[in-house]
């Protein structure tokens, strides 16, 4: 079949054809060594017509393979035989694999619309318990890093992880406790940074990726939250609380944190497992 032909039979353009092809999704099965023309095996269409349809759906070029099978053999003079498809348990597999990661994707962005429609029309927000504590000087082990929304949650935990064997192989003490500084905006558009402190007693050394200072002793306000209320958006609510109630009785000093006393616990009634917290300054009294 001619590229034109199967165009009308796949319903693709020439030019997604084209791409596929530089893809390695949907090589042709013969290309003229004089003329150049591609030519193509009537058993490619349904293999062409899943690509348009994945494409639809919004999938990525390079998550297609793993749907539909390995890349074709590279095109020659003369015709070869046609890769064959993904099994259909494997191919569903990650065909749903990949929708689940869409469906979390949009459910954060209805998630985000409804945090900003409650804020264009001044709607309240949810009641979060405010207080606030003093700290006293600690030693922290701290590691820093550029990083976007898509890798905090992995970036923030190889980090924590990297800070603890460290510790542990320096001889000094730890418990389960560490936290997360947001030095700067972390956004889809915005890379931070993010320190992450853990703190010690005993002695320890610097590293490769680790810093050591002292964290002083400070007043600081905070919120405590279960596992289901650190999903994205949700959590921004807890900010604007504690931001909030430091604004209405101090001033904020240095940036927001994010502080995880426990090990995380996403059961049911499993209770608070992180804290959002904000060092400040009370306002002096009369």
């Amino acid at each position: 079949m001619t590229i034109s032909s199967f165009a009308r039979a796949t319903g693709l353009s020439p030019k997604a054809l084209r791409l596929y092809a530089e893809s390695g999704l949907l090589r042709p099965a013969h290309v003229d060594p004089t003329s150049g023309y591609r030519h193509y095996r009537p058993g490619q269409v349904l293999r062409a017509r899943r690509i348009g349809l994945l494409r639809r759906a919004g999938m990525p070029l390079a998550r297609i393979g793993a749907v539909l099978g390995p890349a074709e053999p590279e095109p020659s003079t003369e015709p070869e035989p046609s890769t064959g498809p993904a099994a259909p348990a494997e191919a569903v597999t990650a065909l749903m694999e990949w929708w689940r990661e869409q469906e979390s994707v949009v459910a954060e962005r209805r998630g985000l619309v409804d945090y900003l429609r409650s804020s264009l029309l001044e709607e309240a927000a949810p009641e979060h318990e405010v207080t606030a504590r003093s700290v006293p000087d600690r030693l922290v082990a701290t590691s820093t890093a550029h990083v976007t929304q898509a890798d905090l949650v992995p970036t923030m935990g190889r980090l924590r992880d990297h800070l603890r064997s460290h510790l542990d192989g320096s001889g000094a003490t730890r418990g389960v406790e560490w936290w997360v500084i947001y030095h700067g905006a972390v956004t889809p558009d915005d890379d931070g940074p993010i320190e992450v402190c853990v703190p010690y007693g005993g002695f320890a050394s610097p590293g490769r990726e680790v810093a050591l200072r002292v964290e002083r002793s400070h007043r600081e306000s905070f919120t405590p939250l279960p596992a289901a209320g650190c999903r994205y958006p949700h959590i921004l609510h807890a900010f604007d609380a504690v931001e909030r109630w430091t604004a209405e009785r101090g001033t904020a000093v240095g940036p927001p944190r994010e502080v995880y006393p426990v090990e995380w616990d996403d059961r049911p009634g499993a209770g608070p497992v992180v804290e959002i917290v904000q060092p400040f300054e009370p306002d002096a009294g009369p």
